[in-house]
């Protein structure tokens, strides 16, 4: 797999990021008891989670094995004849390499909270938005 690839499937667990709690609130219908109301929130929280996390632990072993491939000589040292040998796409698995403090705070350590709180608001809402309309039902069938 190629670092575009996991690049790519970074982006898709971003849909799906997006996308799941609203799948999780259809899952087996909708239900007013709290416990599966719970159980539906923690495992679309999981999902969420591991959506964001399993792409991008693939894109750090991506390039990683890019990286470990620069140093051509094995000094561990890269030296400005290596760098004169990269190619575009190893040019850019460098930069992404070196800038992964911001991939890696936000997508390990950042995503359990905001899928928390992102979930909790759109349950929040779907719930919310079905107990007024079947409060609009009633009134407007009685």
């Amino acid at each position: 797999m190629s670092v575009e690839t996991a690049v790519l499937l970074r982006m898709i667990g971003y849909l799906f990021f997006l996308v799941l709690p609203m799948v999780m609130l259809f899952f087996k219908g909708f239900s007013r008891k709290p416990l599966p109301i719970f159980t539906k929130y923690v495992l679309s929280v999981v999902l969420m989670y591991l959506v964001i996390v399993v792409p991008l632990y693939n894109l750090n072993y991506q390039l990683d094995l890019v990286v470990a491939q620069l140093d051509r000589d094995g000094d561990r040292f890269i030296s400005p004849s290596e760098k004169a040998t990269w190619t575009e796409a190893e040019s850019r698995a460098s930069k992404m390499f070196i800038a992964d403090g911001g991939r890696n705070v936000v997508g390990y350590l950042l995503t359990p909270y905001l899928a928390a709180a992102y979930s909790a608001v759109v349950f929040l809402f779907s719930y919310i938005c079905i107990w007024f309309f079947r409060k609009i039902k009633v009134r407007f069938y009685a």
